[in-house]
């Protein structure tokens, strides 16, 4: 279970569960948000989503996972298999 702490003002500490049997592969914190990597390859995001940071968009095609994600001030890097 990923957990955090801190000024949540944008809700980026309220981190989803990853859900039954998987687990969050990889987490990164950007200015007012959140994107975590989950065992399955898809990615959720929480926090401030001004600028659409956490519009993480949906897998195109089965087969398809996401690999490792980025956040910065105001947005999010995803590379996608």
């Amino acid at each position: 279970r990923a957990v955090a702490c801190g000024n949540n003002a944008y809700g980026q500490c309220d981190l989803p569960e990853a859900g039954p049997g998987l687990r969050y592969a990889q987490v990164a914190a950007g200015g007012a948000h959140t994107v975590l990597l989950r065992s399955d390859g898809r990615a959720v995001a929480c926090g401030r989503n001004e600028s659409g940071e956490c519009d993480v968009p949906a897998l195109p095609g089965p087969g398809l996972r996401y690999l490792q994600v980025a956040a910065g001030e105001s947005h999010t890097v995803l590379l996608r298999s």
